[in-house]
């Protein structure tokens, strides 16, 4: 085992395999047509998921998209309940009540996830307002993409978080897809660091798939949403290596082509979380944990 591989490490190592692998077995459900609804796998986006999953604290609330698989794997630390809930079975994580897009998970700071884009920000101002009021300090953190960057309530919600310096974290996976088009295709571009300077709010940005990194970045940033109070922006700039929500005409990767018998790395590229930890750690180390997340 490499010498820079210190526990911290390994075990964000095992955490990004898990969801990898759990995703896939999801991915295989999707291309058996097991599900009666919308699912979004997130394959791609796993290491910003762990980073996210493992700097939250105990008062720290969770605030999710339509596309929240990966988030809540994490959270929950297992595959059946979120599976079971997918395939809408009374022993799911919400008794097969809420679904995939609208899936919460309060008992693991999971408070609200939506399928209507841009809906979840305004939520999320709505709950850091309510820990302020009621001085409590976990942080708010909420997900959204460059789809919703588009709509209202974004724009809102960062006007109304910096006016009441809010402890919300505002984190925008943008993997430059919406559907089947590009950002290139459907709209001008949006430069998000331009808005966070015109209120005032810090911006920072990912690029990588990085875990190790990604997660002393995530570290840092909310300890500085909390000890500010005050709000932040993340960009995370990612790619979403699988299908939108099942087989998508136009779209380059159809389920059909991410199979789970060819192993854990989907793409040799830096698009792929896992790929980037293989070349960080080396080939003998992830075989163990391979098979350990397998097992």
């Amino acid at each position: 085992m490499p010498a820079e591989l210190i526990p911290e490490h390994r075990q964000l190592a095992i955490e990004v395999l898990r969801l990898r692998y759990w995703q896939l077995v999801m991915n295989e459900h999707l291309k058996q047509a097991h599900f009666k609804i919308p699912i979004h796998v997130a394959i791609g986006h796993e290491a910003i998921a762990v980073a996210v999953h493992t700097m939250m604290e105990s008062d720290d609330q969770l605030v999710l998209t339509h596309r929240n698989m990966a988030y809540h794997l994490a959270r929950a630390g297992a595959l059946g309940p979120i599976a079971d809930e997918y395939q809408l079975l009374p022993a799911g994580a919400a008794g097969g009540t809420l679904g995939s897009m609208n899936l919460t998970n309060p008992s693991r700071g999971v408070i609200y996830s939506s399928s209507i884009l841009g809906n979840n920000i305004s939520v999320a101002c709505g709950l850091a307002l309510g820990q302020q009021v009621l001085k409590r300090h976990g942080v708010v953190i909420v997900l959204t993409g460059d789809g919703g960057m588009e709509e209202g309530p974004f724009y809102e919600g960062l006007v109304f978080a910096q006016s009441h310096r809010l402890r919300l974290l505002f984190v925008i996976e943008n993997n430059n897809c919406s559907m089947s088009s590009t950002i290139e295709q459907r709209r001008c571009p949006i430069e998000v660091e331009s808005l966070c300077t015109a209120v005032r709010m810090p911006y920072h940005s990912l690029t990588g798939n990085d875990v190790f990194a990604y997660a002393e970045a995530l570290r840092a940033l909310r300890s500085s949403v909390a000890q500010g109070e005050a709000p932040a922006c993340l960009e995370v700039r990612l790619a979403a290596i699988n299908q939108h929500a099942g087989p998508t005409p136009g779209w380059p990767t159809d389920p059909k082509h991410i199979s789970l018998e060819r192993g854990l790395v989907v793409e040799e590229t830096s698009n792929d979380p896992v790929f980037v930890l293989q070349q960080r750690v080396g080939e003998e180390p992830m075989a163990v944990f391979s098979q350990q997340v397998r097992s």
